[in-house]
């Protein structure tokens, strides 16, 4: 298993994603934000489905005529 294929709980997606627990709990209720996995009743989030998330949240400004 590689890092970018590591697991990490509630805990440590937050601290990684810098939201707080809540946050990510909030967002599981509302089927929103990255996703994640349920292995025997436990959350876990795939670091790199992380990074895959944080990537497609990029907004490229859109350059003002002047």
């Amino acid at each position: 298993m590689t890092a970018q294929d590591k697991f990490l709980d509630t805990a440590q997606a937050a601290h990684y994603l810098g939201y707080s627990m809540s946050t990510l709990e909030t967002w599981r209720c509302e089927s929103m934000g990255p996703k994640y996995y349920k292995l025997h009743r436990r959350v876990r989030y795939k670091q790199s489905d992380l990074d895959a998330w944080l990537e497609a949240q990029v907004v490229t400004p859109k350059r003002e005529v002047v």
